[in-house]
């Protein structure tokens, strides 16, 4: 190991790394005796900094080995010391075998030569180097190599100055070849002279490779087509924003992904007109014996009580105290219809995972506002008020929180367990500030965009990163997946302030919910997990004063047939009963109509047991755009699709939360004729091949444009 580096211009001509595998943690730097020889040596170490050759095999042409090297200590107990590690427990206690500690080895301030010897029975070891000095920079190592030795000493030791494997102007020939590689050779010339130093200063030309990639695949030229030109200046940091006082509010949007079995969540209780019975009857081997359901009171419905999953004892209890309530019988609609005639007037695809989750998220089944999902709206219409607005999907993105364009902003993506630390090296993050100064009036908007966002981004999860790390919460939560969301999004509603928002939008996504086999066995242990989550999470919101400001709504893909499958489970159905509580929910009520038929002679009643929904999802998240102070003129904008339905479909907002100025009632609108079955499906079919066209069309010209 010369320490000349793979261009000469100072690095490794292998690859050492420290005891995490971090090669950081030892520098080549100018020889302080000669400027035209680079060393090794460890300017902020400490005796954890240990630094380790490649795997070296212990057998020479006449037995084990001796490490020679070259040693320049610039003080009396400089720090320096140098040792082995067996291979075998690598990455364990090193054996130190000479050390500047004033005993096996001096340097006097020049340049002395040693050897050790490596114990026959270590089969293959790595060389161990450090400081013991912290902070360290005055021990320094040279020409370390493999040779033959009869005793471990420093003095009357040869060691020989090798060649360096390198070749001068190395790094720049590679960049030149990545840039051809993955930018097409559009790479500018100030990046490619950016890379190459960061190259240079990587340590060995594996770790320069590595790099270089890395920073190759950050710029606007590897994402974008443009040419970019970049200046001396760097970009300005995201500006902080400030609360403005207004009061804060939070929503949480809960999906219960797969299609949760909502008819075994809340189920007929006390009904006069002998629901429970009936649903006994249809639900066959899946239905819920009354003595295992916890009760709970309900008014204006068929039932005068239903009855709860007995493993949804927190729900219950939030039922009581007036914090939740149920919206009954609802889902993704396009219009009002009838059994004659949903299938043609239906613009969403029914029954399918994809299509109503994507239908539930943005409620907005014409697609009258592309990409954007119903919170995304809401958070748009509040940006324009004035709001400051953060929204966060937990554990990936979803379109509920999309907006249109930039009018609020991106949603951040946050782990479930929190945020991820997103991990820079020094070469990666200094080189990437100065790869993406500001550009030049000649660049590309589309490559200044991209630049923009990733170091916005950086920093943003920089900053969001140190903000959660400052709070904890007071309630502990159950080590689950969705109690591990819960507890993420809690932390980050402790954060308002540190934010600076008003408004926070949040998705959360429980997975499992596709129960086509053992239902009962599959729903309990998924309602265990939501009933422990939800819990903390309510203690949790009443413990820091945020209870009132926070709503949380449960959605799923669409609840499932009455009747069960040969597999004792249910299939894919579609209006469902769904939760909705805070402490400013009107609770303890059931909203919406509950169905009063089970069986197929029921006007809502499809194959199987397929209810057609009451409500549309429009009646729910109108109420929540009210409670978060959006004024009824601006009601379209976040249901693009209100004015389908008149108020019978719809839930007045003030019927659902404390305080709410309601929107007015929209037009009366008159149902559809019902048409034959078999028209409504060819008009269906139509349908589809025109869709199918068109997106293949769609396809067929984004494969040209790229």
């Amino acid at each position: 190991e010369t320490f000349e580096g793979p261009s000469l211009k100072g690095g490794f001509d292998n690859r050492w790394v420290g005891k995490s595998f971090s090669h950081n943690n030892g520098k080549t730097t100018i020889d302080p005796s000669d400027s035209n020889n680079y060393v090794l040596y460890f300017p902020e170490t400490s005796t954890g900094s240990n630094f380790f050759s490649p795997p070296i095999k212990n057998q020479g042409p006449d037995g084990p080995v001796a490490v020679k090297f070259r040693y320049l200590g610039l003080k009396s107990h400089a720090g320096g010391c140098i040792g082995y590690i067996d291979e075998r427990k690598f990455p364990g206690f090193q054996t130190w075998a000479l050390c500047d500690d004033g005993n096996t080895m001096r340097s006097d301030g020049v340049w002395t030569s040693c050897q050790f010897l490596v114990p026959a029975e270590v089969a293959s070891f790595r060389i161990a180097l450090t400081d013991l000095n912290s902070p360290g920079g005055d021990a320094y190592f040279d020409d370390i190599q493999i040779g033959s030795g009869s005793v471990t000493t420093c003095s009357g030791v040869r060691v020989a100055k090798n060649v360096p494997p390198g070749q001068e102007g190395y790094s720049n020939a590679v960049v030149e070849r990545l840039s051809l590689l993955l930018t097409a050779g559009r790479l500018g010339s100030q990046a490619k002279s950016i890379i190459a130093d960061a190259f240079d200063g990587a340590g060995s030309a594996d770790d320069g490779l590595t790099l270089a990639q890395q920073l190759i695949v950050t710029t606007s030229e590897f994402h974008t087509t443009d040419f970019v030109k970049s200046t001396d200046k760097p970009r300005d940091q995201p500006v902080i924003q400030h609360a403005t006082g207004k009061p804060y509010k939070a929503v949480v949007y809960l999906m219960l992904s797969g299609g949760c079995d909502s008819f075994n969540m809340l189920v007929p209780y006390t009904c006069s007109n002998g629901l429970y019975e009936s649903y006994l009857e249809v639900r066959q081997q899946v239905a819920l014996q009354k003595d295992s359901l916890l009760p709970i009171p309900a008014k204006n419905q068929v039932c005068s009580e239903f009855g709860l999953h007995n493993k949804l004892p927190a729900i219950k209890s939030l039922y009581e105290d007036g914090d939740l309530l149920f919206f009954a019988n609802t889902g993704v609609l396009t219009q009002p219809v009838t059994k004659d005639n949903y299938f043609r007037e239906t613009n969403t695809q029914l029954f399918a995972h994809n299509t109503m989750q994507d239908a539930s998220r943005k409620v907005d089944p014409y697609n009258t506002v592309s990409g954007t999902g119903v919170l995304g709206r809401m958070t748009d219409v509040l940006t324009r008020y004035g709001y400051n607005t953060g929204s966060f999907a937990i554990g990936h993105f979803s379109i509920s929180l999309a907006g249109r364009g930039n009018k609020s902003g991106a949603p951040s993506v946050v782990d479930g367990k929190g945020i991820s630390h997103f991990y820079l090296s020094d070469h990666l993050k200094k080189s990437m500030s100065k790869i993406h100064n500001k550009t030049s009036i000649e660049s590309g908007i589309f490559a200044d965009s991209w630049s923009a966002s990733l170091m916005d981004s950086v920093v943003t999860s920089e900053n969001l990163n140190d903000a959660l790390r400052s709070v904890k919460t007071t309630v502990k939560f159950p080590n689950t997946e969705v109690g591990e969301k819960f507890s993420t999004i809690s932390k980050l509603i402790a954060t308002r302030k540190i934010r600076g928002v008003d408004v926070d939008t949040f998705h959360v996504v429980a997975p499992r919910f596709d129960t086509h086999a053992d239902l009962e066995h599959a729903i309990q242990n998924l309602f265990i997990e939501i009933n422990g989550a939800l819990d903390a999470f309510a203690h949790e919101m009443k413990s820091i004063n945020e209870w009132n400001n926070t709503v949380l709504i449960q959605v799923s893909d669409f609840a499932r047939t009455l009747t069960p499958n040969g597999g004792n489970g249910t299939d894919h159905g579609w209006g469902g009963n769904y939760m909705l509580m805070g402490g400013s929910v009107k609770g303890r009520q059931v909203l919406g109509e509950y169905p009063a038929v089970f069986t197929t002679d029921g006007p809502l009643t499809l194959h199987r047991g397929r209810m057609i929904p009451s409500t549309p999802w429009e009646g729910p998240f109108q109420g929540i755009a009210a409670w978060l102070g959006i004024e009824a003129s601006d009601m379209l904008e976040v249901c693009p699709n209100l004015d389908n339905f008149n108020s019978s479909y719809l839930i007045d907002p003030e019927r659902i939360f404390h305080k709410v100025k309601s929107p007015p009632p929209t037009p009366e609108i008159p149902r559809f004729p019902s048409n034959a079955g078999t028209s409504s499906e060819a008009s269906f079919r139509s349908a589809s091949l025109i869709t199918f066209a068109l997106s293949l069309g769609a396809a067929l010209l984004l494969f040209l444009q790229r």
